[in-house]
């Protein structure tokens, strides 16, 4: 069977491709069926329970509200603390363990227990490559087929265009989508190219923490604020149980709504419950509301670069809104404000991007998917004499691959015993190639430029050490970012013919 998943900081969401239809799939829970996974853990005793099957009412140890926000803070295989030893990417993999079962023994779809599953699976557009490869291991770990990874943006204007087909057909003037993807966690903006069904990311913004997460947080900060608690008074899980209370609240609110009843009682002894007026929590999310109109515009102000007129209201098929978050209401709000009638709402925003995938699962469907990229890649290197440290951008942000990858070398003369590499990525650049914006820094990379130290276990402790001789051997580097999102490279001292190859992110590798 082929499936898309999306793999949510809220909530996990799976389509199935079945004869030009993609079904949403619903789950057994507690409380009947649903149509997602929530992306929840906690050790319960000694256990860990993931999903539904998490308890938060128990004996809890330690808990995490999201999987995915949690794991995409840290390399794959560091311990996440809220949990004990338990790694970033050995969490992944149980939870998409746990989602396969369900999928398997607990969900409507008509699939036998030893029918492969196979999936497109997706990524915020703004992931670091670190999250990328995160992301595409565990689900091979976990026992699924990966087809392939696109940008969670781009799965939603699949969907978009499936529901809207002869809206963008040939004779059509619309020549993109701009998606509006507020989900749990991150917030993406993206321009994607609808063209003859070749969905091609064009241009794209994006922050990878802000959403309905950080919504709840304001709305329980307002809470405790009107109720005179302290915030630092409270547990991790009796916050996280409020952060819930609070979610539960702001889903339930509507246009007309004027109050939110959050019921601090539940957590805070002596506490009375805190009806809130509107006005106040919404002034207090402005600020992140405001935050994501500007990476909006931004995404609009580069469409000159691509030949699109973004004043022509003709070309533009819609501002596309999915992710569950887009519900909060100041959010239409704000961009009713600005784009008028150009805002369309997925009719199922939390789902629409697992469609997307789902169709892009579907070989039946024809699609052409080519993305740009979403973030600068680049190192950090040992600059020439008198200067410390110099940044080399190895892939810059929005260059569109020829073929399937990006293949790209760099050759030169070393002046130290050791190479001492540092990759970073970035969402901006300063004129001067200076990295800026969202960073993720990785760990460091040591290569022995100097033959004789070939073997040698400790190389940080020899990185920095100028030696002339050094300077007749041939060092090559070769990075390969594949359509994936993954970035192998390989260093060579092709003088001497000795070699060594990483893959960014890889556990024992950063």
């Amino acid at each position: 069977m082929r499936l898309g998943i999306d793999f949510g900081t809220t909530r996990t969401v799976v389509a199935a491709a079945i004869g030009g239809r993609y079904p949403v799939a619903a789950f057994e829970s507690g409380d009947g069926y649903c149509d997602y996974i929530p992306g929840i853990a906690a050790i319960t005793g000694s256990e860990l329970s993931l999903g539904w099957d998490v308890e938060l009412n128990g004996d809890v140890g330690g808990a995490l509200r999201s999987i995915k926000r949690a794991v995409s803070r840290v390399s794959p295989d560091e311990p996440l603390r809220a949990l004990g030893s338990v790694s970033a990417l050995e969490l992944t993999t149980r939870y998409l363990e746990v989602l396969r079962r369900r999928i398997l023994e607990r969900s409507n779809l008509d699939v036998s227990a030893d029918e492969p599953l196979e999936a497109m699976v997706a990524v915020p557009a703004n992931a670091s490559t670190r999250q990328r490869y995160l992301t595409l291991e565990a689900f091979r770990r976990a026992g699924f087929k990966v087809l392939g990874m696109v940008n969670e943006p781009t799965a939603a204007a699949i969907e978009f265009a499936h529901r809207n087909l002869g809206a963008v057909g040939k004779r059509s003037p619309k020549r993109y989508v701009v998606v509006y993807d507020l989900g749990g966690g991150t917030f993406d903006t993206s321009a994607v190219s609808l063209s003859d069904r070749r969905f091609e990311l064009i241009a794209t913004e994006g922050i990878s923490e802000l959403g309905g997460d950080d919504f709840d947080a304001a709305i329980l900060r307002v809470a405790l604020r009107q109720a005179e608690r302290a915030d630092v008074d409270l547990s991790p899980l009796s916050r996280m149980r409020l952060l819930e209370v609070c979610r539960v609240a702001k889903e339930a609110l509507g246009p007309s709504s004027r109050r939110i009843l959050i019921e601090l009682s539940s957590e805070i002894p002596g506490a009375a419950d805190v009806a809130l007026d509107l006005a106040e929590v919404y002034a207090e999310t402005q600020p992140l509301v405001e935050r994501t109109l500007t990476m909006l515009e931004r995404v609009f102000e580069r469409l000159g670069q691509f030949g699109i007129d973004p004043e022509n209201p003709r070309e533009l098929g819609a501002i596309y809104l999915v992710g569950g978050a887009t519900a909060f209401p100041p959010v239409m709000r704000a961009l009713r404000e600005r784009y008028k009638r150009k805002v369309q709402l997925a009719p199922e925003p939390h789902a629409a991007t697992a469609i997307g995938l789902a169709i892009a699962a579907d070989p039946e469907a024809g699609l052409f998917v080519r993305e740009a990229l979403t973030r600068h890649f680049g190192v950090w290197r040992e600059g020439d004499a008198g200067r410390d440290k110099v940044f080399d951008p190895i892939l810059r942000k929005g260059a569109l691959p020829d073929g399937d990858a990006f293949v790209i070398e760099r050759s030169y003369r070393p002046q130290h015993s050791v190479g001492h590499l540092r990759f970073l990525e970035c969402s901006e650049l300063s004129a001067g190639d200076q990295p800026g914006g969202d960073l993720t820094p990785w760990g460091d990379i040591y290569f022995p430029y100097d033959p004789a130290l070939r073997g040698v276990d400790d190389l940080a402790s020899a990185a920095g050490e100028r030696l002339p001789e050094v300077g007749q051997e041939e060092i090559v580097e070769r990075y390969r970012y594949a359509a994936d999102g993954t970035v192998t490279v390989a260093i060579e001292n092709r003088t001497r013919g000795y070699a060594k190859s990483f893959v960014l992110g890889a556990p024992g590798v950063f």
